[in-house]
């Protein structure tokens, strides 16, 4: 590695405008002043995974690799990025370790930041050191999904040969994988946020932001805890079958829901036609799937919009359980990958709100439907609520 000295010219202003496009130019320029240039021949190591990192790169020329390990220590590439983008940002977050190993592909050339430096020009700064966090809070979240997107690439393969009690247990496996990566994102930010305040860097309407920050992550960890709780019931264990009133499941379902999410005030109303049958069913299984139904349409509907469960007698000798909800409703589009493990609706840069949770609801009562020779309708529309109904047979 060469370091050579920093020459703020356009050049480097533009860089670091094209790296942090939220920056007004005058804080791009006092950002300047805290940089300094590297270079890098081909095939080496910026940063390793797991080391601790204090710097910040932004890649003015050449090409460089991310790349994460599995546990078997095989090395995965999660993407390849050029001039413009950077990376170890966790370091302005507080004492953390890196996410992934750096690796030059080309010769490189690369604008450094140390923590160290920044802080010294952020603190007189608010307005630049509250811009900048943001902004890399949000590029960790992106990180994080294209880390998750190629473990479950890597996965696809072994996860179709599974079938009931191996495909449960593939999904337990995944989502521990997952969790790690869900859970460092918010964590860092709340470790990152806590430690400016306890230095004093946050202040006025900054100290807000950050508390506001700080609250939201918390929500989303409960969220995720909530739905390790769900895949913590769903043990490995083969289905019991027995006949079942429906009221009963429905019954302990929304009880269930209601414990894990502390919903109290969104009223819901329950309607069970005189035709409807009992079920042949799995007990566990099926208040597994009720409950993930139920717990969406609390989380995604406005807190006085009611929410109605409803059990009817299909004409194919079917039996329905329904939840509907008035809440954000689902495009076409995402309706094909709702099942997929860990699909979210919300995109950060366009959705209003955050909701807790990982995106595993749905496969699970997808599992537990495919168990029972049954399926599951949707009825939705963007702004206009949605209805699931799981659809059992019968006998």
């Amino acid at each position: 590695m060469t370091q050579l000295a920093l020459k703020t010219d356009v050049a480097t202003l533009n860089l670091l405008q094209t790296a942090f496009p939220d920056l007004s130019r005058n804080n791009i320029e006092t950002l300047s002043r805290a940089a300094v240039y590297e270079e890098y021949p081909a095939f080496t190591d910026i940063c390793q995974e797991g080391e601790i990192g204090t710097t910040l790169y932004i890649l003015d020329q050449g090409q460089v690799d991310i790349i994460v390990h599995a546990d078997d220590n095989q090395e995965i590439l999660v993407d390849s990025i050029g001039p413009g983008n950077y990376f170890g940002e966790m370091a302005f977050l507080g004492e953390t370790t890196r996410m992934a190993t750096i690796r030059t592909r080309t010769s490189s050339r690369l604008l450094s930041i140390e923590e160290e430096d920044f802080m010294a020009i952020a603190q007189a700064n608010p307005s630049l050191l509250r811009t900048l966090l943001r902004q890399i809070i949000g590029h960790i979240r992106r990180t994080d999904r294209a880390v998750i997107h190629e473990l479950n690439v890597k996965n696809a393969t072994l996860r179709k040969t599974y079938v009931e009690l191996e495909e449960q247990e593939a999904l337990r496996t995944q989502f521990i994988a997952t969790l790690s990566h869900e859970l460092r994102t918010p964590l860092t930010s709340i470790k990152g946020y806590l430690g400016l305040i306890n230095r004093g860097a946050m202040q006025g309407d900054s100290l807000q932001v950050a508390l506001d920050s700080i609250t939201r992550n918390v929500n989303k960890m409960v969220g995720h805890t909530n739905d390790l709780l769900i895949l913590y019931e769903m043990h490995p264990k083969k289905p019991s079958f027995e006949y079942l009133e429906v009221a009963d499941v429905l019954i302990e379902a929304l009880n269930a829901a209601r414990s894990v999410l502390n919903d109290h005030s969104t009223p819901v109303t329950i309607d069970i036609k005189p035709d409807a049958p009992k079920v042949y069913a799995d007990r566990r299984g099926l208040t597994l799937a009720l409950r993930a139904l139920i717990e969406n349409a609390l989380k995604y509907s406005p807190m006085d919009a009611p929410v109605a469960l409803r059990v009817s007698y299909l004409e194919k000798d079917e039996v329905a359980i329904s939840v509907e909800d008035q809440g954000i409703g689902i495009a076409a589009a995402d309706q094909q990958r709702l099942f997929e493990p860990f699909f979210r609706l919300e995109k950060e840069e366009s959705a209003p709100t955050l909701y807790p949770g990982l995106g595993i609801g749905l496969t699970i009562a997808k599992f537990v439907m495919d168990r029972h020779n049954g399926r599951i309708q949707i009825q939705s529309a963007v702004g206009q609520g949605s209805t699931f109904s799981l659809c059992l047979p019968k006998k």
